[in-house]
C-alpha cells in the first residue's frame, strides 16, 4: 500500500512499511485528540478511543507482549503530542506521527535489549 502525501510535505522517501505505520499513527492522534477534548468538557469518550498499538508495534517490530508499563507511556506520550498540536494543521500533524514513529522505534530498540535472556 503505497499512501500519497502532498508533494510539500514530503519528508523522505520512506518503504511502505514505514508510511503505513506513519499515517495509522496519525491516525490514531487524531483520535486522542478528539477523545481528550470531549473528556474536557465533562463527557465519558473512554469507548470511543481507537488503540491501534497493537498493529503499530507490530507494524515497527516490537517482537514482545506489549506490558502494561509501555502501553501506560504509549499513550502519556500521545496526549503530550497532541495537547500542543492543531489536528486540522496536516503538516502538524505528520511531523507529530513521525515523531511518534521515531519515538516508537527508539522504545523498540530499548524494549529487545530489556528483554533479551
Amino acid at each position: 500500500m503505497k499512501i500519497k502525501f502532498p508533494e510539500n510535505q514530503l519528508l523522505a522517501s520512506l518503504p511502505p512499511k514505514v508510511e503505513l505505520a506513519i499515517f495509522l499513527i496519525k491516525e490514531e492522534l487524531k483520535n486522542v485528540k478528539f477523545i481528550n477534548d470531549l473528556q474536557a468538557t465533562g463527557t465519558d469518550a473512554s469507548i470511543g478511543l481507537l488503540d491501534l498499538s497493537p498493529l503499530i508495534s507490530a507494524i515497527i517490530g516490537f517482537k514482545n507482549n506489549l506490558t502494561d508499563e509501555f502501553r501506560e507511556w504509549y499513550f502519556d506520550r500521545q496526549t503530550e503530542l497532541v495537547a500542543s498540536t492543531d489536528v486540522q494543521n496536516d503538516k502538524e500533524l505528520l511531523e507529530q506521527a513521525f515523531n511518534f514513529y521515531v519515538d516508537l522505534v527508539v522504545k523498540s530498540h530499548e524494549w529487545d535489549i530489556e528483554c533479551k535472556p
